[in-house]
């Protein structure tokens, strides 16, 4: 008798768990395009329920990102932050706005691609909460089990998250992009946040420029070595890419 009565106080902590559960997505863009890893994150979210907060920061009005992140399926809220400190998306500077945001609305979630930017930033704000971050997830397990690759990518492994904020970031080929369209997201204004003063500066950045997709969001992924013998034959892996699509 006890032993049925423990376990439906389980079940019901279990439910109520799963009723607050709420993410916090890190929105990566280029001011005028979301980023499709980003995207992935959100259906990431998804498969944990719960409402779904997008946060946006950039150096210049992105009114097109945040339009098109309002009308992602499944987010709730898009968080809007602009300001010259944010120009590089930096570490230092966005960092506090998320902490800020999680002070405000206590997100269970803080979820980003594993793009250059995602590992970039979420390490700071692991180490701000003084929680374990969880890189590269491809699987969804539950709000607090994820599947990730270890070893570079030779091995797989089934985490658990005792942490009271899980922290991670998603493969975003392992994940389907989430739909622009069919939501109707609030907008607000970010959480005000001081970021600490000298510790770095944006210059500049230097993009190259192809057709071919990032390698982060890349279907199809090939490689050459030694084997290619010299430079000029890695002009046929660009021959094999445009046949496998």
């Amino acid at each position: 008798m006890l032993a049925s009565s423990a376990s439906r106080c389980l079940r019901g902590l279990n439910q109520l768990a799963s009723r607050n559960a709420s993410t916090l997505i890190l929105a990566e863009h280029s001011n005028n395009t979301v980023n499709a890893a980003t995207l992935s994150a959100v259906t990431a979210a998804k498969s944990m329920g719960g409402d779904i907060t997008a946060l946006v920061t950039s150096s210049a009005p992105a009114d097109q990102v945040v339009s098109d992140m309002r009308k992602v399926e499944g987010v709730t809220r898009v968080l809007v932050a602009n300001g010259d400190g944010f120009a590089g998306t930096l570490p230092e500077a966005v960092a506090p706005v998320v902490l800020a945001a999680h002070k405000q609305f206590n997100f269970s979630h803080i979820v980003a691609g594993h793009t250059a930017m995602g590992k970039n930033v979420l390490p700071r704000v692991a180490a701000l909460l003084d929680v374990n971050q969880i890189s590269d997830v491809i699987e969804v397990k539950g709000e607090d089990t994820f599947v990730r690759t270890i070893y570079a990518g030779n091995a797989i492994a089934t985490v658990k998250s005792a942490d009271d904020v899980k922290v991670f970031t998603v493969r975003g080929t392992a994940f389907p992009a989430a739909e622009v369209a069919g939501g109707s997201a609030a907008e607000e204004a970010a959480p005000a946040a001081d970021a600490p003063a000298g510790l770095s500066k944006f210059i500049g950045q230097e993009l190259s420029k192809s057709d071919r997709p990032e390698l982060t969001s890349a279907k199809v992924v090939i490689s050459g070595g030694r084997g290619m013998k010299n430079g000029e034959n890695f002009e046929l892996l660009n021959k094999l890419a445009d046949k496998l699509g």
